[in-house]
């Protein structure tokens, strides 16, 4: 009985595992295949099985591809390899061992390294050498490209490649196997520990040779390469950022070796990093050298089983400033401040060079310490010394400095005995416009006050000349500095009036010649210039304070006046002809014969006038329906007048009267049937530039809105006789909301009227064909608040009862 359980367990467990293996395995087309169908355990396998061969994530991802996996898929099969990698880092992480496996082969093609070996954290450290292990991705391999190494000893796990190759041939892939051994074809196991690879070849050389006699002669070739190189187990102790147990190329070197730990901690050393083999210290590494000179004396190759140890930093030293590295060195005993500026780079060409101030820490409190340039190769630095090079101090030895009427402003050197003169012509001299009866020298004492110099360089001599000092400020003024640019303006029927510099000898042709010559409806006549009076008559009633001088002239200017001489601050009016007037144009369009635009004959041209031009009105013209529409003038100034005047008088209406007085053009309501009757009378009325007249066709309907029954969409046709009542009671008769006393109607030709009531009388609007009529909705009435009301009885009742009181007391 127990056999048989225990055979059907097998058989179980037989299957269980079978079927694990052919979850695990991807089908080879996977274009219908989802990538949420495919498992973590697939997916795991997979990348394990193609990394097992050295292919990275390029490889990975085009291996997908070839089997037909669409880039959308592809897209979050790339986001769930990044999560299980680094699930697998954390639990690496978060594991007891501190063994971290790279791959347990490596072969001379790229490797990749774990996201935990390949990122070190040096970032925020300001220790030097810690930013060579700071980047984020960049890997430190050993190249294993390279032939391999002379001293390079073979051992378990190594893969070699023989080729035979001239009269025999034969290939092989030997391993070499824990014992050291390999087994080659024909001649059996050969041991090949120790060996380098020209010892391992001559071994194996001699063995074949027994078998193939044309080796002895030369014509079979025998040749040993390296084709996949073992792995090593290195271990990292000390001041480490990630101390503990690492598997390597067994061609890693020790600086390979630091860079996959993180490199030394905050405190660590990087000057005296040993390597540890059979229990002894084979070299002690300073980092230093590599970063500063290049030095890989002591990168050294590693061997199995070798110990790194990073031991603690005992001096260092915060340098920073003025200096091309400022960071936190670390010092040995023996080296001296100048080394510390080697380390740093130097000097930058700012720095304070003559002195190095800083902080020591004692053991109870602090003091500063100033080391002079004289000490820096023998100053002895202590752990936890802070020092800073300053920058110069921004003051020149010998700068004088010239500016304003000269050629060549700018500082000059101070040269001995240097005078003033001999420092313009270095300027290269005066400009013509430079005032030479003063010039300002500002000069710098001793306590740092100012003092003022001037000088005359017009004069001869030494009289006329300045020995100059440090830092003096030489300024010499132009003329033009010195006084006013009179200006002269026109204005006026110019074409660009404005104001013009004042020039000597500008004449009144050659002023207006600048403004662009006369406007079209300019004329020569009655020019008038205003000139300032000097001598103006100011204690004198109604005295004059400018001279009014007239001209009058052709527009050619050929006249002997045109020649006058203008002088500063003069104002020149040019006037309009009063007889040249543009075109006046303006517009008729509707029911008359020749609609179109017209230019009237006179200013005093009417609406009557411009109709019977137009040939007449048609018979099919609404002659009560005519509107006029005519251009809104009015001005800014004007449009504010408008809005003061609207804030002020009504709150809710304002914004009514501004959006009116800011159109383009407004209706002229106009009685055109009373202008026909009486033309040239009251009504008809004076026409403007873009007057627009319109006669409407003739429209026999009439429009109710408004509080009544069937408003907006009712249009009833006129029936002469009708009242405005009827109308009404054919839309169906008004709302209770309706105000029956604000009745209004709006004609054709834009006028309105309302409906007047006297006592119990009302009075309607006449109705024409062509009317809108407008039912108002009665206002709201606003509830009694009977708190207020109370408040102002009291309040009168109040003011009753004190002036009785007051009348009692006086009688």
């Amino acid at each position: 009985m127990f056999k048989k359980t225990l055979q059907l367990l097998l058989l179980i467990f037989f299957f269980l595992s079978l079927s694990n293996v052919l979850l695990a395995q991807l089908p080879a087309d996977l274009s219908k295949v989802r990538s949420s169908q495919i498992s973590d355990i697939q997916l795991l396998n997979f990348i394990q099985q193609y990394s097992s061969v050295g292919m990275n994530e390029e490889d990975l991802e085009q291996e997908f591809k070839k089997r037909k996996l669409s880039d959308s898929e592809l897209t979050l099969i790339r986001q769930r390899v990044k999560q299980l990698m680094g699930a697998s880092s954390s639990e690496n992480a978060s594991s007891t061992s501190s063994s971290v496996s790279m791959t347990q082969k490596y072969k001379p093609r790229r490797v990749i390294y774990d996201d935990a070996l390949s990122a070190p954290t040096g970032e925020g450290s300001n220790v030097f050498g810690s930013e060579f292990f700071s980047a984020g991705n960049t890997t430190f391999e050993p190249n294993l490209r390279l032939p391999t190494p002379k001293k390079y000893l073979l051992g378990p796990d190594d893969e070699l490649s023989l080729e035979v190759f001239g009269v025999n041939v034969l290939q092989q892939t030997l391993r070499v196997s824990a014992e050291g051994m390999v087994n080659v074809k024909y001649a059996g196991p050969i041991s090949l520990n120790g060996l380098n690879i020209e010892e391992a070849t001559l071994k194996i050389k001699n063995r074949l040779s027994k078998y193939y006699p044309a080796i002895s002669n030369g014509l079979t070739k025998v040749q040993l390469s390296l084709s996949a190189i073992r792995t090593i187990k290195i271990s990292i102790i000390g001041a480490s950022k990630k101390p503990g147990t690492f598997s390597v190329p067994s061609v890693a070197t020790l600086f390979n070796a630091l860079y996959i730990s993180g490199g030394p901690a905050e405190n660590g050393s990087y000057r005296n990093i040993e390597l540890i083999r059979n229990n002894k210290v084979i070299t002690v590494a300073d980092f230093y050298d590599y970063l500063v000179k290049a030095d890989q004396k002591n990168n050294v190759r590693l061997e199995d089983n070798d110990v790194i140890r990073i031991p603690y930093a005992s001096i260092k030293l915060s340098l920073t400033g003025e200096i091309n590295r400022s960071a936190t060195f670390e010092m040995k005993s023996s080296e001296t401040l100048a080394d510390a500026l080697n380390f740093a780079g130097g000097f930058k060409s700012t720095a304070y060079k003559a002195r190095i101030r800083g902080v020591r820490q004692l053991d109870f409190d602090k003091k500063v310490i100033e080391i002079p340039k004289e000490e820096f190769a023998n100053f002895k630095l202590q752990d936890g010394d802070s020092l800073v090079v300053s920058s110069i101090i921004n003051k020149f030895q010998n700068r004088v400095t010239i500016n304003g009427a000269i050629f060549k402003p700018g500082f000059y050197a101070l040269e001995k005995d240097i005078t003033l003169k001999k420092l313009i012509d270095k300027a290269e001299g005066l400009r013509e416009d430079a005032y030479t009866k003063r010039v300002i020298v500002t000069r710098m004492r001793e306590d740092l006050t100012k003092e003022i110099i001037s000088v005359d360089i017009s004069l001869d001599g030494t009289k006329g000349d300045l020995v100059l000092q440090k830092e003096d400020d030489i300024s010499i003024s132009s003329i033009f500095d010195l006084k006013d640019f009179p200006i002269v303006s026109i204005n006026g029927a110019v074409r660009s009036s404005g104001t013009y510099p004042f020039e000597d000898s500008l004449s009144l042709k050659s002023l207006i010649l600048k403004a662009g010559g006369f406007a079209t409806n300019a004329t020569g006549l009655g020019i008038e210039i205003s000139r300032r009076k000097r001598d103006a008559e100011t204690n004198v009633m109604n005295g004059k304070i400018v001279e009014i001088i007239k001209i009058d002239d052709t527009k050619e200017l050929s006249g002997s006046s045109a020649d006058i001489k203008l002088m500063p601050y003069d104002i020149v009016s040019v006037k309009v002809d009063p007889y040249y007037k543009p075109q006046i144009s303006v517009a008729i369009s509707g029911e008359v014969l020749i609609p179109g635009t017209y230019s009237l004959t006179s200013r005093e041209e009417n609406i009557s006038s411009l109709i019977k031009r137009a040939g007449g009105l048609l018979y099919t013209a609404n002659v009560s329906g005519a509107r006029l529409k005519r251009r809104n003038n009015l001005s800014d100034i004007d449009l504010s007048i408008v809005k003061k005047i609207a804030e002020s008088s009504a709150k809710d209406s304002s914004n009514v009267v501004i959006e009116n007085s800011v159109k383009a053009v407004n209706d002229v309501a106009i009685d055109l049937v009373n202008i026909l009757a009486n033309p040239g009378g009251r009504e008809d009325i004076f026409l403007q530039e873009g007057d627009e007249l319109y006669i409407p066709l003739i429209n026999n309907m009439i429009s109710i809105e408004g509080e009544v029954f069937k408003p907006l969409d009712i249009a009833f046709t006129y029936e002469k006789g009708k009242t405005l009542k009827e109308y009404i009671s054919d839309a169906g008769g008004t709302t209770v909301t309706a105000q029956k006393n604000k009745i209004f109607v709006i004609y054709a030709n834009g006028r309105a009227a309302q409906t007047k009531s006297f006592l119990f009388l009302k009075k309607y609007p006449k109705i024409e064909p062509g009317c809108k009529i407008f039912v108002p909705k009665e206002p709201r009435k606003e509830p009694v608040d009977f708190v207020k009301l109370g408040v102002v009885v009291g309040t009168f009742t109040s003011l009753a009862t004190s002036l009785f009181l007051v009348y009692q007391i006086i009688n």
